[in-house]
């Protein structure tokens, strides 16, 4: 489908060359002295200081800073595809201008506008996608794809929590064969662009669902990732054996024997090394006490994934042998379970809740 741009109406063959477009409509407009004054007083001020910021406070308070986003997202919630370009055009749009220091406001506000906007694009980019399946979502995500401009875009996390949905119910309905290589692409690149902190680094971890993709190697990415991104790589590979257990084997068993990976992980002011942090991965495979695999935020709750496998009998001896390769099995009880992988205060919360269902 052709795109235009609202404010030259010049047409696009591709929404990728429309948002990359040069149009002067576009450029940042430079504050003025009566706009600063008007939003910069001692009210305003303080309504920075309130965490929780709502969308109709904000739509009242900082008129200016967004625009016409309240209502393109109104219209873009139901999918329609010409609102949904135009809205995510202007979500962008603002918090660029926020982030830049071309709006008052600062983080705080920025933080703000990026949350009371996610949620209502995310659900209409998923409905577009439901409705006319996956070439839409793909050329969202090719247009903000970060490694076409090695910057990660402010609305890649709407593209990001689509891609995740899309990519698991792909997934568990066709099989990991009919998820486009594009999307697990868009989705293993995130964490060289933003750090764990960002919305969209916990987006990512639904990566793993991809495992064993016949073009696009989810299990290189783990490996090439595994010294500079623990995080993500723990997470995705524990998604990963939700999926496929003997895919995901092969991975870990590679993670904690080479020697070219080495490191520590640093969680709460302690190191942990690399080799016992990555053991984790599989703590929780037989218990329903922690979460199984990774979904993105606004997931639909009415979409339940398992929270245990069945662990092959052959993947947890590999397990076990590899514990013992390592060492890392030299602290742990003589017959212990995959949960005591997991160590200090969650190790303890199983233990109660396995001694208080043993005693009802």
């Amino acid at each position: 489908m052709s795109h235009e741009c609202d404010d030259c109406r010049q047409e696009f063959d591709t929404l990728s060359r429309l948002r990359l477009h040069d149009c002067p409509g576009n450029q940042p407009a430079e504050a003025t002295e009566t706009s600063t004054t008007e939003t910069t007083d001692e009210p305003t001020r303080t309504s920075l200081e309130d965490s929780g910021l709502d969308r109709e406070k904000l739509e009242r308070e900082y008129p200016d800073v967004v625009g016409d986003l309240p209502e393109l997202s109104d219209d873009a919630r139901e999918g329609d595809l010409s609102a949904l370009s135009r809205a995510i055009a202007e979500y962008e749009r603002v918090l660029t201008k926020v982030s830049r220091g071309d709006a008052p406001g600062g983080d705080d506000l920025h933080s703000d506008l990026l949350f009371a906007y996610y949620e209502p694009l995310a659900d209409g980019l998923a409905a577009a996608t439901e409705t006319n399946g996956w070439e839409v979502l793909v050329e969202f995500a090719d247009a903000y794809d970060p490694r076409g401009q090695d910057a990660f875009p402010e609305v890649g996390h709407v593209i990001a929590n689509v891609l995740g949905r899309s990519v698991i119910r792909t997934c568990q309905d066709d099989g990991v064969d009919a998820i486009p290589a594009a999307a697990l692409a868009f989705l293993g690149a995130i964490p060289k662009y933003v750090d764990e902190h960002h919305v969209a680094y916990e987006e990512s971890y639904t990566y793993g669902w991809g495992i064993g993709h016949p073009e696009h190697s989810v299990a290189d990415q783990l490996l090439a990732l595994a010294e500079d991104e623990p995080k993500f790589v723990k997470i995705t590979l524990n998604t990963a054996f939700y999926v496929d257990q003997h895919a995901a084997i092969d991975v870990f068993e590679t993670l904690v024997t080479d020697e070219e990976i080495s490191g520590t992980r640093s969680t709460l002011g302690l190191e942990t090394d690399l080799t016992e942090f990555y053991f984790q991965a599989v703590a929780d495979l037989e218990t329903e006490a922690l979460l199984g695999p990774h979904a993105p935020p606004y997931w639909d709750e009415d979409d339940d994934l398992p929270r245990v496998i069945d662990v092959d009998p052959d993947v947890k001896q590999r397990i076990r042998a590899l514990a013992h390769e390592t060492g890392v099995a030299d602290g742990l009880p003589a017959e212990w379970a995959l949960r005591d992988l997991e160590p200090g205060p969650m190790s303890e919360m199983l233990d109660m809740m396995s001694a208080n269902d043993d005693n009802p």
